[in-house]
């Protein structure tokens, strides 16, 4: 019987560990005094556990080395993890988008059926830092630990995730490690993140959450490179939802030092019906000063914000709003812009983009090409998906395949 040592006892080193324990001897070697200590915070405390969608949708929506987790995704995709789950005694719902949820909505039942699997299995856990991954002829042959010395093994499966919420234990030491085997990491960078405003009328929106509304964002030449509709939430010197985390995966600030983010607050109203509308305002609010008429149109919060930035006074008269002044007010209604100049960083962030090269891993084993015994699974390797439950299915599908593969 091999004994194989897992790094990293989250979402991919338990599921690595549970299939690799049928025919091995398998330990989980994890820092932090519990497993799955990020998995608990993933989908706000309910876990995204993946998305009910064919095989294509997923590749899709893969923003860095798609055809590298083809494999992995092919042999346990979305179906087959519903399946999995469902079977481990943990009931499962899909929600708007297709997104997989445990129907108790908390992370902490996800967490209890793979800590009993693991415990039916036998699978051990030490608490311990991994400071070293043993080579020998080229061959992984065990791990250095901080405080336990040198523990042996057959087989390694380093899982043991990137740097985004660095408090969960995702403090990039796994890079260190894959590094010191040799491995080339591509750069790390933060991925579904908020994004960082330069206008500073956004501080008096703070906590402020928008809802059916449009987005687009254009970069410096002026082409529109990203456009979506749905929620997204103004906080203090940053915009961040749903649609922005999934924004903040195409834009690059290495190529770009600034995009123009354009909300559109009435996307279900064209401008002329919008100005019908407003005008239908005006004149209820007729004699009434302009601050004190578009609580019917906007959030409070919003109100002194329009008023600055369409330069009307607050205390001229509805009627003596000119033609002109309504136009950029409904300009500012379906074209609400902000200044994007920066990305927050790993402790905002979802996913780490970058990672471990692909190039230097089989993908149909997930071994090192470099050292032979080494695996790679979850978000260690350069790969990161849009949001939807989609990251997490490739640290489920990556892992299925390393523990199948020892």
């Amino acid at each position: 019987m091999q004994k194989v040592l897992i790094i990293g006892g989250g979402a991919a080193g338990m599921m690595a560990a549970i299939e690799a324990a049928d025919n091995n001897e398998v330990y989980i070697i994890e820092r932090n005094k519990g497993l799955g200590k990020k998995l608990l915070i993933t989908g706000k405390g309910r876990c995204n556990l993946s998305n009910y969608s064919p095989l294509d949708e997923h590749i899709n929506n893969i923003v860095d080395n798609p055809k590298f987790l083809y494999s992995s995704l092919a042999e346990f995709d979305a179906y087959r993890l519903y399946s999995y789950f469902s079977d481990l005694g943990l009931e499962l719902e899909v929600q708007r988008g297709n997104r997989i949820f445990p129907k108790s909505k908390r992370a902490s039942d996800v967490l209890r059926v793979l800590k009993k699997e693991l415990l039916a299995k036998d699978v051990k856990i030490i608490e311990d830092f991994a400071e070293e991954i043993i080579i020998k002829n080229k061959k992984a042959v065990g791990v250095r630990l901080k405080y336990g010395g040198v523990m042996r093994g057959d087989k390694i499966i380093l899982a043991a995730g990137g740097s985004s919420y660095p408090e969960t234990g995702s403090d990039g030491s796994g890079y260190k490690l894959a590094a010191q085997c040799g491995h080339n990491i591509v750069e790390l960078r933060p991925g579904l993140t908020a994004l960082i405003c330069e206008e500073k009328w956004i501080y008096e929106a703070n906590g402020l959450r928008l809802r059916n509304t449009g987005l687009e964002i254009y970069n410096q030449q002026g082409q529109k490179i990203y456009s979506d509709f749905g929620e997204l939430e103004i906080r203090d010197g940053y915009v961040d939802g749903p649609m922005i985390i999934s924004a903040s995966m195409i834009l690059d600030f290495a190529k770009e030092s600034s995009y123009q983010l354009k909300l559109d607050l009435k996307p279900a109203l064209d401008y002329e019906t919008l100005d019908q509308r407003l005008l239908r305002d005006f004149a209820k609010y007729n004699n009434k000063y302009f601050a004190n008429s578009l609580d019917d149109l906007l959030p409070i919060k919003l109100i002194p914000v329009f008023i600055k930035l369409s330069s009307i006074d607050y205390d001229k008269t509805v009627n003596q709003i000119t033609a002109e002044e309504r136009q950029e007010l409904l300009k500012l209604f379906k074209e609400l812009t902000l200044t994007i100049k920066a990305k927050k960083g790993f402790n905002r962030a979802i996913v780490t983009r970058g990672g471990v090269d692909t190039d230097q891993i089989e993908p149909t084993t997930l071994e090192s090409k470099l050292i032979d015994n080494l695996y790679f699974a979850g978000e260690v390797i350069d790969v990161a998906a849009m949001t939807g439950g989609f990251n997490l299915q490739i640290a489920f599908s990556t892992a299925y395949k390393a523990g199948n593969s020892v």
